[in-house]
């Protein structure tokens, strides 16, 4: 299974799964103990700073734009 046919069937999983408030339900009383409980999956926004200038800089970015020092990226666990 490549990866485009694993995420177009994980959509199709979460948007019928979405759409039937029972399933919701049992699902929010299984992870909470509390029925109607909605799951909310956080992620952390990290900002990358430039160590010299103090530009703000891209995830995807090597080096900075302004003064050229090598950016270092926090590592993830």
């Amino acid at each position: 299974m490549d990866a485009n046919s694993l995420q177009k069937r994980m959509s199709d999983i979460q948007s019928n799964a979405t759409s039937d408030a029972a399933f919701q339900s049992a699902l929010g009383k299984l992870f909470s103990g509390r029925p109607g409980y909605k799951p909310v999956i956080e992620t952390k926004q990290v900002i990358i700073r430039c160590k010299t200038c103090g530009k703000v800089m891209e995830d995807t970015q090597k080096f900075c734009d302004e003064c050229g020092t090598r950016v270092e990226h926090p590592q993830k666990n």
